[in-house]
């Protein structure tokens, strides 16, 4: 049989037989055909749909990469990419999966320096706009709910070109005022905070939105002034994410979800073999096996009305827990049984937000058995008995003329000792109240803009609390109320969102909205590097465990709908910790 008859041949019984495992190898240089190590490369059928995955790997230091087991390549694309380069060959971005060669399918790729501005992380755009209080809030405020400029926001700043500066600075605050009616829509199906139930008059009252006037002038001045207006081009840009921490063995999974869905978090628990997301959209919890992503199963929350479900976390216990924007609920779900229980003792307008956790990254109980919330529609504190249900709550700060839905008390956790509960307040600052008197121990105000968001508690008692707008990470010791370190991230433009202890590793990761990477904070070092994710505009939130291998999980978690992809995310960093 003559070669060419053989690689068709190949190619029809691939086709053909889409059980028969398939390997993709190939080799990545520069222009000059040096090896190019650390290349992500991935493999997708392009139009991705629910329950396909896209797979990802990074060459070795010879630019070699190798992705086993596929089923088929039917319809399969390739893809490579490296921040800070371009791929000049083959000259399209996605390469289709055809050539076959004993058996085996073979694709190189030619990088050269230089930003590819087709998948330059939302971040870097905004690396010439001036430093400052403008940029943190337009950050913290924007970046809450897509990435800073998404393309949405590219698409508008270049049809803003050719106006003078008080023109497009009257453009962007339009758009702020906008932005106060789009928040109304990002609720759940049902929901009666809503444009279907709630008056425009409401809707664009400063005083009840998350944008008040002021930030609506420093928002608009700022981006008017700076906001770039062409995006074609990325040259004079830079990639500034650290060091890069993969290596062969790094391999992420996307595994995507309904185009519909809203997962905001992800939940695993040893307990069961799926992974677990709050669908806020769609008022469910919804299950993917990993082994079989097809499998993909929704969990309506059993509540008489809309939930919103919002935040996710396992407990010590197998259970996970899921805290709503709506309903004044908060349910427990046993993912074995699929039974639930539900507390809803909590006030009109509560919205629980986060329950705060241990060093395990678990929902836990404070010396006196309780578990406690931040109640974003309030601006207070609360605790929760699990036994009775009994739900008492807590004052904390709220500067003069704030709101509390602005204000936002945000993320939490607890003390090893179980005696303090620290927590952050997104346009105000962080504290701790005595979990046994309920008094205020701890206050620290911050600027607002800096954001402090989800945070994280160490096995030293060493709290890590993200600065979503300045890029920063702040580490105070628990113990002594003091502050320990603060961080500057690599990219001041990442709106890092969340951070979470990895005792296996003594590592803190950090989820970042804005920059399409994941930080590692080393403890001992001081060191920061990053993994890069597969997929532009990946947007992030919580990032969470697999117990059993330390696997990292995280979502894309994109609001509202439209603004990036739907995916539940796993992340092998190829280091084989030590897991006990």
């Amino acid at each position: 049989m003559k070669l060419k008859s053989l690689c068709l041949f190949f190619v029809s019984v691939l086709l053909a037989h889409p059980g028969i495992a398939i390997e993709v190898t190939g080799k990545v240089t520069n222009g000059d055909g040096k090896a190019l190590s650390q290349v992500m490369v991935s493999v997708d059928n392009g139009d991705v749909q629910p329950g396909d995955v896209t797979v990802t790997v990074f060459t070795d230091t010879q630019g070699r990469y190798r992705i086993a087991d596929l089923e088929s390549i039917e319809g399969m694309t390739i893809r490579a990419t490296l921040g800070g380069y371009t791929t000049t060959k083959p000259a399209a971005r996605q390469v289709p999966l055809t050539s076959i060669s004993d058996g085996a399918v073979t694709q190189d790729f030619v990088m050269t320096a230089g930003m590819d501005a087709a998948t330059v992380p939302a971040s870097v755009w905004m690396e010439k706009m001036p430093a400052g209080h403008g940029r943190e809030l337009a950050l913290l405020q924007c970046a809450s709910c897509h990435q800073v400029p998404s393309a949405k926001m590219r698409s508008f700043a270049e049809n803003l070109a050719g106006l003078s500066e008080q023109d497009r600075i009257n453009s962007w605050k339009a758009m702020v005022q906008y932005m106060r009616i789009k928040v109304f829509e990002i609720g759940p199906d049902g929901s009666k905070v809503s444009p279907e139930y709630v008056d425009f008059e409401t809707m664009m009252n400063p005083d009840l939105s998350l944008f008040n006037l002021y930030d609506e002038e420093v928002i608009s001045d700022y981006l008017g002034k700076h906001m770039p207006s062409d995006f074609t081009s990325a040259e004079g840009y830079a990639y500034t994410q650290g060091p890069n921490l993969t290596n062969s063995q790094t391999q992420i999974r996307e595994y995507h979800l309904p185009k519909t869905s809203l997962i905001r978090e992800i939940a695993l628990t040893p307990a069961s073999p799926y992974v677990w997301g709050a669908d806020l959209q769609k008022n469910r919890l919804f299950r993917v096996d990993p082994n079989d992503p097809t499998d993909q199963v929704p969990y309506p929350v059993p509540f008489d009305g809309p939930t919103g479900p919002h935040t996710l976390n396992d407990d010590a216990d197998g259970f996970i827990w899921d805290a709503n924007i709506e309903g004044d609920v908060v349910h427990r779900f046993n993912p074995v049984t699929e039974e639930w229980k539900a507390y809803d003792q909590f006030p009109e307008g509560a919205v629980a937000h986060d329950i705060a956790l241990n060093s395990s990254f678990q929902v836990a109980k404070d010396v006196n058995g309780k578990l406690w919330f931040t109640l974003i529609g309030k601006n207070k504190m609360a605790s929760l008995d699990p036994e009775t249900g009994d739900v008492e709550e807590f004052d904390i700060p709220l500067e003069e003329g704030n709101q509390p839905f602005r204000a936002a008390v945000y993320g939490a956790a607890l003390r090893g000792d179980g005696k303090e509960v620290w927590f952050t307040q997104l346009t105000g600052g962080l504290g701790a109240l005595d979990t046994e008197t309920g008094e205020l121990v701890f206050w620290q105000d911050y600027p607002v803009g800096k954001g402090p968001r989800r945070v994280a508690i160490d096995d030293n008692d060493h709290l890590y609390v993200t600065l979503f707008g300045s890029g920063q990470m702040d580490i105070y010791d628990t113990r002594t109320h003091k502050l320990v370190k603060q961080v500057d991230l690599p990219d001041p433009n990442a709106a890092p969102y969340s951070a979470l202890w990895d005792r296996w590793r003594n590592v803190v990761w950090i989820g970042n909205s804005n920059a399409d990477v994941i930080y590692r904070y080393d403890v001992e070092t001081g060191e920061i590097g990053h993994i890069p994710l597969p997929s532009s505009h990946a947007y992030l939130r919580m990032i969470t465990f697999d117990r059993k291998t330390g696997n990292l999980w995280t979502a894309y978690s994109h609001m509202p709908i439209g603004s990036g992809p739907s995916s539940f995310v796993m992340i092998d960093p190829g280091d084989n910790p030590q897991i006990n």
